[in-house]
């Protein structure tokens, strides 16, 4: 699907299969390189199905941009996973979020949660790269 669709679309479909409505909102500029979008899918992926596993969510929100550099195709790609579920997610709380980290620092990523307890939780992403 990644390979077909592209981020945007993989997304997407992810989204639609999961039990709980899930939003997807995407500003990209067009492809990333294969192993930057490879590792962004397989992050947001793991931080929604750690929202559905733990948040007791009635809804979650994907939002993913890419931000450039002026005057060069380089820039970041933010991820941000929401739910307004319970709250109480901590990045050093399970191997989900240290997954994820291990993921994203292969290319200079970084993992942040926003979760006080009785939630909302935002789970926010980035990794820098360049778009095609």
């Amino acid at each position: 699907m990644l390979a077909d669709r592209g981020l945007d679309g993989a997304l997407q479909a992810l989204a639609l299969a999961k039990p709980i409505p899930t939003t997807v909102v995407t500003r990209l500029p067009g492809r990333l390189p294969a192993p930057v979008e490879s590792a962004a899918y397989f992050a947001v992926a793991e931080a929604l199905a750690n929202a559905i596993k733990h948040a007791q969510a009635r809804h979650i929100q994907i939002t993913v941009e890419f931000t450039p550099h002026p005057g060069t195709t380089a820039g970041l790609l933010t991820m941000r996973v929401s739910d307004d579920g319970r709250g109480g997610a901590r990045p050093d709380g399970g191997t989900g979020f240290r997954g994820i980290a291990r993921r994203l620092a292969a290319f200079d990523g970084t993992l942040t949660a926003d979760s006080q307890p009785g939630g909302p939780t935002e789970i926010r992403m980035s990794l820098p790269c360049a778009s095609s």
